[in-house]
């Protein structure tokens, strides 16, 4: 089996107008897209928005029967404390092949939102992870962790900082990743298009001493111009940590390919 992208997304997220047919041409491998969960959205006027379940089925059924590819279930949890019952609620009646756990918002700002650049740097960076270790040890069932330094993406944080001001909460994510046999994503659009590629090859032998073992590859995609964006790329710094095999998700149940 090849590698295959494990973060996409279509039309059923609310930041994409991407449709399935466009992904679905440049591939005949499993194909999976991960929609958001993002409960109280800042980027939405506080909605919570939610994919439609039923008619994201229907639309999986429909192009099974015009595309080769075996096609599977994903969403992008964004995480949000004081909405986790209403997160779980929405979990426990949809099924999904993956889950992907993300830090995207405060409940006033998304990360992304410009605001963040009038913060004090080191107080974003530590509050930042001390909110996603809170997470991270609440939340159950997650697959994997996605792109670990979204919270960072504009400000300009250097390796050096962020060792300096959050290396012992970070491994301390990292722990409970492993005890909850999560995943660590690479994103390649953090790594490629927000330059931060430095900040993984910093927290990947974090991770990796810890006795991390289990990866993801994941472009991000909400246009399909970005599907496997850089994997040749992101494979070859994969390599140079030592990192041969990649996991892929059904049914919660990782598959090691190797690559």
């Amino acid at each position: 089996m090849l590698y295959y992208d494990q973060h996409v997304h279509t039309y059923f997220s609310f930041d994409s107008d991407a449709q399935f047919e466009d992904y679905l041409a440049q591939t005949q491998h499993p194909f999976v897209t991960t929609e958001h969960l993002e409960m109280a959205n800042p980027d939405e006027h506080g909605h919570d928005n939610k994919p439609d379940y039923h008619d994201y089925v229907a639309k999986l059924e429909a192009l099974h029967a015009k595309y080769p590819n075996q096609l599977l279930r994903g969403i992008e949890v964004g995480y949000y404390a004081p909405k986790l019952d209403d997160i779980y609620a929405y979990l426990d009646h949809n099924r999904y092949d993956l889950i992907l756990l993300s830090f995207h918002h405060n409940g006033e700002y998304d990360f992304q939102d410009d605001h963040f650049k009038t913060v004090d740097k080191k107080t974003l960076v530590q509050n930042y992870y001390q909110t996603m270790l809170a997470g991270v040890r609440r939340f159950d069932g997650a697959d994997v962790l996605a792109h670990f330094e979204y919270g960072l993406r504009v400000v300009s944080v250097t390796p050096t900082e962020l060792a300096a001001w959050a290396r012992p909460t970070i491994q301390a994510i990292f722990r409970e990743v492993i005890a909850k046999h999560m995943a660590l994503e690479l994103n390649t659009k953090s790594m490629y298009l927000w330059h931060d590629a430095a900040l993984y090859d910093l927290v990947i032998p974090w991770y990796q001493a810890l006795g991390g073992r289990l990866f993801t590859l994941g472009s991000d995609a909400h246009v399909p111009e970005a599907f496997q964006m850089e994997f040749a790329q992101a494979k070859a710094f994969l390599h140079a940590h030592h990192i041969t095999q990649l996991a892929t998700y059904q049914d919660h149940q990782p598959t090691m390919v190797e690559f």
